[in-house]
């Protein structure tokens, strides 16, 4: 380990597979162990119930990372915390009184490669969700450890159950540091909490290595990326009204009836996302948004991999970003879906301009400011 550095726990849904996509805490996690951080990261959230459910992040979960640790790279470890169940966030309004019961009971118990990481670490890093019902565990395992909440969305709009919402509130007041990638998600949280806004990043050096297209000489292709929010009724009118374009869905389900220029890839790791990304003519983030989510204007990952790959996007103008890549559609109206499609494949690249995007080593090094290590110079991210 280099001088001064910590060690680290993570507490997240997410797992380290490559053929999974990578999100934020990928990002930060990867790089907390490059500045030689010794990194534990703890993925909760699967039993045999996930099995069930067909789970892509089930299904990928090695061998070596089931309740053990898996080395993943220099300094940074994962491992896959399987229970014989677990409790999860429903909209039934019966499973969610359930919920407060089944949450403090699973919320107790990690099995012992867990609650060694905990006991020996100096700071902890809990992710919005399932993890945070550890909250109390972690704080009875790892005596005098700091916290980091990594909020990374708004509660209700990933509609978390009623119990993490409550216990939610109390975990901002009682951590170190909340760190949000969004000041309109800072906005929506109490005020009780020590808050820091830390915008998201990018790392471009996927993007830079796809020289290769994955799409056939001579197609037109459209990208949609993630299942937050998926108004699938959109992309399958855009899929409809421009049978020449091959539209390609990743990371996502899907249950309604599939048009035949529609692919379903399901989850794939961010090098072999990438390519499909910057390759792509146009991309699309048909979100179904509401005024509270409008913080996903701010925070969301494919809206600026798009732009750093100069795609023009379709998005319903609920969302309130303005980078000159964007086609906005009304949700509350008629779609002209085949408009929309044709003003994408109207748009010059050379036209869209570039953008001034965070590296997430910026990310990380302002994430451990907030807790007070600055061991490395940070230079503002404005």
């Amino acid at each position: 380990m280099a001088r001064n550095a910590k060690t680290v726990s993570f507490i997240s849904a997410h797992i380290f597979a490559p053929q999974i996509r990578k999100t934020s805490v990928h990002f930060i996690a990867t790089e907390f162990a490059a500045l030689g951080h010794d990194v534990k990261f703890i993925s909760v959230g699967y039993s045999w119930l996930r099995k069930l459910k067909n789970c892509p992040r089930y299904a990928a979960i090695s061998s070596s990372q089931r309740n053990q640790f898996e080395q993943i790279k220099e300094n940074l470890n994962a491992g896959v915390y399987i229970a014989p169940l677990h409790a999860f966030s429903s909209t039934n309004f019966y499973f969610d009184k359930l919920s407060s019961i089944l949450f403090p009971i699973y919320g107790s118990y990690f099995p012992e490669f867990a609650r060694e990481a905990i006991r020996r670490s100096d700071l902890i890093v809990i992710e919005t969700g399932t993890p945070i019902a550890f909250f109390d565990l972690c704080k009875s395992l790892s005596g005098s450890a700091k916290f980091i909440y990594l909020c990374r969305d708004h509660m209700p709009t990933i509609r978390a159950s009623t119990y993490l919402q409550d216990l939610e509130r109390r975990i901002i007041a009682e951590s170190d540091s909340v760190c949000v990638h969004a000041q309109r998600l800072a906005d929506l949280l109490p005020a009780s909490g020590r808050i820091t806004v830390v915008p998201q990043a990018i790392d471009p050096e996927p993007f830079r290595s796809t020289d290769k297209s994955p799409y056939p000489t001579g197609t037109v292709n459209a990208v949609s990326a993630g299942d937050m929010l998926l108004d699938r009724q959109v992309i399958a009118k855009l899929a409809t009204a421009a049978p020449e374009v091959c539209f390609h869905v990743f990371g996502a389900s899907w249950d309604l009836i599939k048009p035949a220029n529609l692919i379903i890839h399901g989850e794939v790791g961010f090098e072999q996302l990438a390519a499909y990304i910057r390759h792509a003519d146009f991309g699309i983030a048909a979100y179904a948004t509401s005024e509270t989510d409008q913080y996903l204007a701010e925070s969301s990952l494919k809206l600026l991999q798009y732009a750093h790959c100069q795609l023009p996007v379709i998005l319903p103008d609920s969302i309130p970003v303005d980078r000159g890549n964007e086609v906005k559609y009304n949700a509350n109206n008629l779609i002209d879906a085949r408009s929309l499609v044709d003003r994408c494949l109207e748009f010059r690249r050379s036209s869209l301009g570039s953008y001034s995007i965070p590296s997430w080593r910026q990310n990380a090094l302002a994430t451990l400011a907030t807790v007070g290590i600055n061991e490395h110079p940070f230079h503002s991210l404005a």
